[in-house]
């Protein structure tokens, strides 16, 4: 029989009790992870900073180290929870921000027996707090800064947790951090939302269902995963998000919240704008930026320019503006000499206007269709001085009525002047027409002669009507290049309500252009001192002939600002097409060519190329796929971004 007093055993029997029995007592798996210690939520509070300059700012770290299983949740729960808060009692000069949220999680957890998404942290997470300090504190002063942070955590069932928390900060002429603590915080912050402010961000929703477009800036790439974080519980947290990743734009589909009884969920209350959070896949990493898009019904979203969407302002939105801008608040112009510029009135724009049309003669715009009508006045020196008389007046009649088409046009669609060489159609056209022009003159085809008035003897209706086409051409040509000088006068002319003031400067206008030609025609000595006809002429073609690619290159760079490089290539090997076959057509499409070949390859083939190449122009005659996203300018708008304290980029051009 064993002795009962024996050390050995008591000691062996004591340990396996300690095993077995003292797990029971914590409720814990005997073989588990925390079998002899149950892990509880600690929170630890520590500032950045111990010692502040007045004026400065410092961050607060709250940090909670969950329990397992447990998690806390985002300032936006996805369903029934409540974030983490912060109590404070702060000394006078001390202000106390928002609670800044890390990025959360979208986790699936059970409910009352229901599966729920919420939108969470488990494991250790921080919030930081930033903590202003007024800069009337005097230096060399101490200040104890006291609260209480508290929270929900909750796994089947939910706790609250809180915890008193208290630290003394002095105030110094300049603000030291707690160098032991800059690794942290420097992690904490790269856990925060990233600027989005090169970001655009609109809604737009039909039968409930949301459609978020995030249009990142150029040179970025992105990946999935990509999730959308409600703040404002308007979306659905427990629908599947599906998710588009373009070249410019990412695209979240979404499902409004109309409510959900089983889960306690309150349908969300309709806003004119979504608010959250977007979590996208990075090279680096995962980032988080804060949404703040207006919902924009698609008619409100509009191209302007390659790639970019313009987001049209609301009737709200110019009402809100108007309250806040001051029309009579213009800045002053002042001139290199230290001039003020003098005001513009209706005859001072009569005389600007004319000089100005009268300059634009020399401008690369027009200066090729002046040599060309120049030509056309060399090769009528010596015919009848009435004859010139009435080309010069058909002339000036061409761009008169011309120039009042497209001043009613202008006036009664109230477009800027100009705006239709905005339009990469018209555009693309003037380019192709210039093209043409400068292959005929140089001699690859010859067509039209009457365009150029160049040739023998000048037939009465189709010398009148090459002088009414340069007429008309030379209005067409003229408006981009009259903006830098004539910009403050026809901003004018297209103020004024009288519908007759506005006509009067357009046409004051079309006479400073045609002043020259009609001059010319009406003192035929001045004509007379021109050089006679001659050989001369085919050289002189020749060589207007590049003064005319150059005004098509001129227009090349608008219409490269209107499509985008990809489109604006194709035009160019288009351009290269169109030239091939109208030099086949000139080629195989003349009388010394047999008459089978002559039609079959000079017309034939020649027009097929030709129109291919037209039409396959006419193809890139429109704006890229969109990026960047903008907000249409009205009256006020800079106004109301300075007083929300919003950074804003304003993007205004003239360059067609």
């Amino acid at each position: 029989m064993d002795n009962p007093g024996n050390p050995m055993k008591h000691r062996f029997l004591i340990f396996i009790l300690t095993v077995f029995l003292a797990p029971l007592a914590l409720a814990q798996d005997p073989f588990g992870e925390s079998a002899f210690l149950k892990k509880e939520t600690t929170a630890t509070i520590k500032p950045e900073a111990s010692q502040i300059q007045p004026g400065d700012f410092f961050k607060v770290a709250f940090t909670l180290d969950l329990q397992p299983k447990y998690h806390a949740y985002f300032k936006s729960a996805g369903s029934v929870g409540d974030p983490p808060a912060v109590e404070w009692e702060l000394p006078a000069g001390f202000t106390a921000g928002e609670l800044q949220f890390p990025l959360p999680k979208a986790f699936k957890s059970t409910a009352t027996g229901v599966e729920v998404v919420s939108y969470g942290y488990d494991g250790k997470v921080t919030f930081v707090t930033e903590i202003v300090v007024d800069e009337s504190l005097e230096p060399g002063k101490e200040f104890t800064i006291k609260g209480n942070f508290n929270w929900q955590e909750c796994d089947e069932t939910c706790i609250l947790g809180d915890k008193d928390f208290s630290f003394s900060i002095k105030t110094g002429n300049e603000t030291v951090m707690v160098e032991a603590d800059e690794e942290f915080f420097q992690e904490a912050r790269k856990n925060l939302p990233s600027d989005s402010s090169a970001w655009g961000f609109l809604a737009t929703e039909k039968s409930n269902v949301i459609t978020l477009k995030a249009i990142f800036p150029e040179g970025l790439t992105f990946s999935e995963p990509v999730y959308f974080f409600s703040t404002d519980k308007q979306i659905d947290s427990q629908a599947d998000q599906e998710v588009e990743i373009g070249e410019s734009e990412i695209t979240v589909t979404l499902k409004r919240n109309e409510g959900n009884e089983e889960l306690f969920i309150e349908a969300g209350k309709v806003r004119d704008k979504l608010s959250g959070l977007l979590t996208v896949q990075a090279d680096y990493g995962r980032i988080g930026l804060e949404v703040d898009a207006p919902f924009i019904p698609d008619a409100d979203v509009q191209m302007d320019g390659p790639g970019e969407k313009v987001i049209k302002a609301s009737k709200e939105d110019r009402e809100a503006g108007l309250a806040l801008y001051d029309v009579d608040a213009r800045p002053e112009v002042v001139l290199l000499g230290g001039a003020k510029e003098k005001e513009v009135t209706f005859i001072s724009s009569l005389g600007l206007v004319f000089l100005g049309g009268l300059i634009l003669n020399l401008m690369p715009c027009v200066f090729p269709v002046l040599g060309l009508k120049i030509m056309g006045f060399v090769s009528q020196a010596g015919e009848d001085e009435d004859k010139i008389k009435v080309h010069g007046l058909v002339f000036g009649l061409g761009l008169l009525i011309t120039m009042w088409i497209l001043a009613a046009f202008i006036i009664a669609l109230e477009l800027d002047w100009g705006q239709q060489l905005a339009n990469p159609v018209f555009l693309g056209t003037m380019i192709i027409v210039f093209f043409l022009m400068g292959l005929n003159l140089y001699g690859v085809f010859e067509i039209g002669t009457s365009m150029t008035s160049v040739g023998g003897e000048l037939q009465a209706k189709k010398g009148y009507s090459g002088s009414f086409f340069s007429g008309a051409l030379t209005t067409l040509v003229a408006t981009p290049c009259s903006g830098p000088f004539l910009g403050a006068v026809m901003a004018f002319a297209l103020s004024q309500d009288d519908k007759a003031i506005q006509f009067s400067v357009f046409t004051v206008f079309g006479l400073g252009i045609a002043s020259p030609y009609i001059l010319l025609s009406f003192f035929p000595a001045l004509i007379k001192k021109l050089p006679r006809p001659g050989a001369w002429m085919e050289t002189f073609k020749q060589v207007m002939a590049f003064f005319v690619f150059a005004t098509a290159v001129f227009f090349m760079k608008g219409y490269l600002k209107l499509v985008g490089d990809d489109h604006f290539n194709v035009f160019l090997f288009a351009l290269c097409l169109i030239g091939l076959g109208v030099y086949i057509y000139g080629r195989y499409g003349n009388q010394a060519v047999e008459k089978t070949k002559r039609f079959v390859t000079g017309f034939g083939l020649a027009g097929v190329m030709t129109v291919g190449g037209i039409a396959w122009a006419y193809s890139t005659a429109k704006p890229p796929e969109p990026g960047l996203a903008w907000n249409e300018w009205y009256p006020g708008i800079v106004e109301q971004s300075r007083s929300k304290k919003r950074i804003i980029w304003v993007d205004y051009t003239a360059d067609w």
